[in-house]
């Protein structure tokens, strides 16, 4: 299998280590180095803020405060674990309590993800505070049609995960709208199907959802969701690889990014070319670009290098799930 030259690694390495944080290199030394689960949560836990949430780990704005966002992150890293920390954790408690009180029953999800403070920093314009509406969705059907899994499917992929610390009638509540509706309008199968999903081919909602299906304790429902899930997984993938060179755009492998993916079965080679065709994308200098720009803006600058680094790492991660590093 072609691999990444433990030379580039060790560029990849440096880079990190030189550009990152804490949190960073934490997360470095989990992965590759002593895969000391408790080490990296006590780095992790100085993001977390009294009321819960996270901060200062997400790299498209400056805001430090907490916000759903960055706690999406922390999310990410703990579900990334190989062994998670239980449920009793003050960490998990605390982050738990933070999630299901920004929980909005009236809609069967959480609201806008980012706070108000984020615009008066310097962030991306496409993380702005936008001021969404929270209107209340009466009837159940329309809440489940309705349903945005991008970014927000996470909590409850965490709420799956750790139920033992939610009340019985708010779990199923919240388990409820993101598994509906991918019975009801992903399913190609069900008479409520709905091709503009597929149609506009944007890939956030697969990402997020395989998130949420594993975390699932019913394993009936949880395998029924994932043969509808590996039933066009294409669609949302760019298929023709040099835009990624110059543009926002997600490879198969940014759609499916671990071997044991839950759809990976069905994208096998698309995800393994892709791979390596990112893997020849990395600078000399360690880092893999992103191929084009924040902004011209010296605070933008900063952003962009922080978030070059926070990707170098999540590639060398990739990576290292494909085992196409060489050790």
């Amino acid at each position: 299998m072609f691999k990444l030259k433990y030379e580039n690694f060790i560029k990849a390495r440096d880079y990190v280590f030189t550009n990152g944080d804490d949190i960073n290199r934490a997360w470095f030394k989990y992965l590759f180095e002593d895969n000391n689960a408790d080490a990296f949560l006590n780095v992790l836990a100085k993001y977390q803020h009294e009321s819960g949430g996270f901060g200062g780990i997400y790299y498209e704005f400056d805001y430090q405060g907490p916000c759903l966002k960055t706690t999406e992150t922390a999310v990410k890293y703990i579900l990334n674990l190989e062994e998670k920390p239980s449920a009793n954790h003050p960490l998990i408690q605390n982050m738990m309590k933070y999630i299901l009180g920004l929980y909005i029953p009236e809609i069967g999800n959480w609201g806008e993800v980012i706070v108000p403070e984020v615009n008066d920093g310097v962030h991306c314009y496409w993380v702005s505070y936008r001021g969404e509406e929270t209107k209340p969705i009466e009837n159940e059907d329309e809440r489940i049609k309705k349903y945005k899994a991008n970014e927000k499917v996470c909590f409850a992929a965490f709420v799956a995960y750790y139920s033992e610390l939610v009340p019985k009638e708010l779990y199923s509540d919240v388990i409820k709208y993101p598994t509906e509706h991918i019975l009801r309008y992903w399913d190609k199968n069900s008479p409520n199907y709905n091709k503009e999903i597929f149609d506009e081919g944007e890939p956030y909602d697969i990402e997020y959802f395989q998130w949420f299906v594993p975390c699932l304790k019913d394993k009936e429902t949880a395998d029924k969701l994932t043969s509808i899930l590996c039933q066009n997984p294409t669609a949302f993938m760019e298929l023709d690889f040099a835009k990624s060179d110059t543009e926002y755009v997600h490879l198969p492998c940014d759609v499916v990014d671990r071997p044991n993916s839950i759809v990976y079965p069905a994208v096998v080679n698309l995800v393994l070319d892709s791979l390596k065709y990112r893997m020849a994308q990395q600078n000399d200098d360690g880092r893999w670009p992103l191929g084009w720009s924040f902004g011209d803006d010296k605070g933008l600058k900063r952003l962009q290098t922080k978030y070059e680094t926070y990707r170098t790492l999540a590639m060398l991660e990739k990576l290292d799930r494909f085992d196409m590093i060489e050790k």
